[in-house]
């Protein structure tokens, strides 16, 4: 499945590159993403919680507030969701239900190539909405 996954995406790699070093070329692709993902929650079944995760962990790097994710996985990451995105992935998105298989076959394989960093990232979030929440609890009683 790796090597199938890998030539699916070799097609975007370059595109991938250009979205790294363009922050806001980077939150149009994301924008474009979360658009087509709600659109489609219900028919993404499991689908949506992995690419909810992937959209948060780019949106924090997008916005600087999540530094810590290796350029590879980030790489890996950004061609997820262009794949997700294209129109002209492996199997055409206007098929309903196979359309949608594909997106998730390439979903799950990029989690599985940075499933350490996104544990990392998982961690990160929670310890800074910890944080947030212990700053609102003390301005509040205040």
């Amino acid at each position: 499945m790796d090597k199938l996954e890998n030539e699916r995406l070799d097609p975007y790699k370059g595109k991938a590159s250009q979205y790294l070093q363009d922050k806001k070329k980077s939150l149009g692709l994301l924008n474009e993403a979360l658009q087509k993902a709600t659109a489609r929650r219900g028919a993404l079944g499991e689908t949506w919680d992995k690419l909810q995760l992937l959209f948060a962990v780019f949106r924090d790097w997008i916005h600087g507030s999540y530094k810590e994710m290796p350029k590879r996985s980030l790489l890996m990451i950004i061609l997820g969701i262009i794949y997700f995105v294209s129109p002209l992935d492996a199997i055409f998105d206007y098929i309903p239900f196979a359309g949608l298989v594909d997106d998730a076959a390439v979903a799950g394989f990029v989690i599985s190539q940075v499933s350490e960093d996104l544990e990392r990232y998982k961690l990160w979030k929670r310890h800074t909405e910890s944080e947030k929440e212990g700053d609102d609890v003390e301005k509040n009683t205040l």
